[in-house]
């Protein structure tokens, strides 16, 4: 993967700008800084989108195993969150915390959980039905997340 290349200049900060600092080294470093997150939050929204695209794929791709788990939970009363289709789809896709939270879930996972609970509870039930999730998923998450920004930059 290539990395986001931040640029390396601590004039605009006041815990690392030596004292000679000049406005214009102090506004150049506003701009790097501010390019460079812009450049960041582009890539997580680029991210966020294909999450976004490709959100329930195994609908689609496992759709006849999904109809049978489907109608055995309707009319046999089955258990679908221990069939074979949710097991599965709970394993492939991140959307799912409290079902099953991936080592590695991180924000954008967090907003897609929010996005299908949301439209879901209002396509369905006509109302957005109380979440919850625990302050634990909430924090690997955000340390993933973290990881991941820093795992995608590098200073030059």
């Amino acid at each position: 993967m290539e990395k986001i290349k931040l640029k390396h200049d601590g004039h605009g900060d006041s815990r690392h700008a030596p004292k000679d600092t000049t406005f214009e080294q102090f506004h150049e470093a506003n701009l790097s800084h501010i390019a460079d997150v812009r450049t960041v939050m582009l890539w997580l929204a680029r991210h966020l989108a294909s999450q976004g695209c490709s959100h329930d794929w195994t609908k689609l791709k496992y759709e006849e195993e999904f109809w049978k788990d489907f109608q055995d939970s309707l009319l046999n009363n089955g258990d679908f969150v221990n069939g074979w289709w949710y097991q599965m789809h709970i394993d492939k896709e991140r959307h799912h915390p409290t079902s099953k939270c991936h080592d590695d879930i991180n924000l954008l996972d967090i907003i897609e959980l929010i996005v299908e609970c949301v439209c879901a509870g209002k396509a369905r039930a006509g109302e957005v039905r109380p979440m919850e999730i625990n302050d634990e998923i909430l924090k690997k998450a955000f340390e993933n997340t973290v990881k991941l920004v820093d795992d995608i930059t590098e200073v030059e």
